[in-house]
């Protein structure tokens, strides 16, 4: 890898394996063409809704299959074959045809692999905006917020259910849910309807267009390590004045008026103590307290990783990760991880699935929000705690999340064509050991 100017990486790393061959036997055994309808289908490793989940497509992902269903294992219409391997019940979604089914009818982004963002995310601006399943009347949409303003007086903030036998009666029927400020979106298209401009969801809702509002998204990005020899990195994590010796080998110091810029890297050379505070110098006598320095540094490989498989180390008291081909770093960066009472596991694990973008929800990232739509470069290693980026906060090197590991979408994506296994051609998500997918890689959690 060779960096940039800045010392990061020029280019995005594949997410996607090689494609197998596809010939005439495969084409003979797989004449079919499949067309996935619905928002998501789950691939099965069998022909069984008890098997393991093998990965995810999503909508308009086209797929060859075997044309002769198998029955059973909890699917009604049949189950269908895939190439190059795995099973979807044709209930979830799935045209299939002799020829390609027409897919006119699709509106739906594909995720953008190669950018930081693989969709367009939008903010929920007010309180109990109104989400609607179709295009509403100018009717329906007045008594949609009069119904959301009357519960906002009544439960402020607190979600109104989305079972409509469990709402009040004055919420119509064309109402989907509510949503409040910090609730995030994925835009899928923009409509016009009665003089009324609405963004259509990823997920097939519609929203009032001024309701909603883009904030940019963190550019932060991380260091590659071409020579392997680069650690440690000492990243700014807070902005607080530099201090310097009144007089040489004085322990007494004085404030200066500059700072360093937070997210920069800094040349220190030593860690000192002066009295009862921890400082990093350069080689220069320039000193900064040691609480705002993250310190990446290299570590050994736990043991019973091979010579050169690839793993990454995330160091909870320092918010860093460093990612190694067997003992030799490549990429450093800054993370945010959990926070009292969700704290982010110590451990040895590995990546179990993998996710282009997956939605998260009780998940809170400000105080009145907890619904993610599509967080993107989700990659599960434990239980519910993932490595996933965050564009919505750009508090890297500092403690933040609910048990997950922040990065900036940018490492993120980067991280994301890092690890194994990598995503089949045109799948959404993966599971680790399931049909051709290997082991996921390694990350290693330590305070």
């Amino acid at each position: 890898m060779v960096p940039d100017e800045s010392g990061s990486y020029t280019a995005f790393p594949p997410i996607f394996g090689d494609p197998p061959p596809f010939g005439d036997e495969e084409a003979a055994e797989y004449p079919g063409h499949g067309l996935v309808t619905s928002m998501a289908v789950i691939v099965r490793e069998r022909a069984d809704v008890a098997s393991p989940i093998a990965g995810i497509l999503r909508a308009g992902t086209r797929v060859r299959v075997r044309l002769e269903p198998a029955f059973g294992g909890g699917c009604k219409r049949g189950w269908y074959a895939i190439f190059p391997g795995g099973w979807i019940c044709r209930d979830a979604g799935l045209a299939v045809g002799k020829t390609p089914p027409d897919d006119a009818v699709f509106h739906i982004p594909e995720a953008k692999v190669d950018e930081p963002l693989p969709y367009d995310y939008w903010r929920v601006k007010d309180v109990m905006t109104p989400f609607f399943h179709r295009l509403p009347s100018y009717t329906e949409q007045d008594r949609a917020d009069a119904a959301g303003r009357a519960w906002y007086e009544k439960h402020g903030s607190q979600p109104m259910p989305t079972d409509p036998s469990k709402r009040p009666d004055d919420v119509p029927a064309v109402v989907k849910e509510y949503m409040n400020p910090g609730y995030w979106i994925t835009r899928a298209g923009e409509e016009v309807h009665a003089k009324r401009r609405f963004l259509r969801t990823l997920r097939g809702s519609y929203v009032r267009k001024y309701q909603l509002h883009q904030r940019p998204a963190p550019d932060f990005r991380g260091k590659v390590l071409p020579r392997g020899d680069e650690l440690p990195i000492y990243f700014i994590r807070r902005e607080v004045k530099l201090e310097r010796r009144e007089t040489d080998g004085s322990d007494v110091l004085v404030k200066t008026d500059e700072t360093l810029e937070r997210l920069s890297t800094h040349p220190f050379v030593r860690k000192i103590h002066i009295g009862n505070k921890a400082y990093y110098e350069d080689e220069n006598g320039v000193l900064l307290r040691a609480y705002a320095v993250s310190k990446a540094e290299r570590i050994s490989r736990p043991v019973g990783l091979a010579a050169d498989e690839r793993w990454i180390h995330v160091d909870l008291s320092e918010q860093t990760l460093v990612a190694y081909e067997g003992d030799r770093p490549v990429f450093a960066t800054l993370v945010s991880t959990g926070k009292e009472p969700g704290m982010t596991p110590t451990g040895v694990f590995r990546v179990q699935t993998k996710h282009i973008a997956t939605s998260m929800r009780d998940q809170p990232v400000e105080e009145e929000a907890y619904s993610i739509e599509d967080v993107p470069w989700t990659q599960y290693f434990h239980a519910n705690v993932a490595l996933h980026g965050a564009f919505w906060h750009a508090g890297f090197g500092l403690v933040r999340s609910h048990g997950c590991v922040n990065l900036s979408p940018s490492d993120a994506r980067w991280l994301f064509g890092f690890t194994r296994p990598s995503l089949a051609p045109g799948w959404h998500a993966v599971t680790a050991k399931t049909l051709s997918a290997g082991e996921g890689t390694v990350v290693y959690v330590t305070e």
